[in-house]
């Protein structure tokens, strides 16, 4: 007799570190994301970090151990600032409103300007990101994200 396991994926579970409990939908994204030329990267629907480009771990400051570490967006060691003269770095309501974590609330196209700094040099980036869906879930399954750096690198 064969036993049949009831899986139910949970929009909160996290993936453990050897990509085991990655979400299958994602496989091809990860795949996709990681040989980009493009500054872009992954995330799953509990914000953690999937898959990142070699551009966009360049301009983040990423390691190349963030795909095995998978932090989630907000808790990978990126420093958010305003766009004030004084730079400050962004309240949590203000990090809500950046496109990766924004268009998994909303599970819509999101787009917005998000600037960080990254070994003391402060950068802009016009970002977008759209949410990945696995029919027949309703919710979305995780984001792709772009960046586009604005001004002089």
């Amino acid at each position: 007799m064969t036993q049949l396991e009831l899986v139910i994926p949970l929009r909160a579970s996290a993936p453990g570190p050897d990509g085991r409990r990655l979400d299958p939908a994602l496989a091809p994204w990860r795949t996709a994301v990681t040989a980009s030329a493009d500054a872009c990267l992954l995330l799953a629907a509990d914000t953690r970090i999937v898959a990142v480009s070699r551009a966009a771990r360049r301009v983040l400051g990423f390691g190349p151990a963030v795909e095995i570490d998978m932090p989630r967006f907000l808790d990978a060691g990126i420093r958010f600032l305003d766009f004030t003269a004084g730079a400050h770095p962004l309240v949590d309501s203000e990090l809500a409103r950046l496109a990766p974590v924004q268009t998994l609330q909303t599970d819509a196209l999101e787009r917005s300007l998000m600037r960080i700094e990254h070994r003391g040099v402060h950068r802009t980036f016009d970002v977008t990101s759209s949410p990945l869906h696995s029919p027949p879930r309703l919710d979305a399954v995780g984001s792709l994200t772009f960046m586009t750096p604005m001004g002089p690198a």
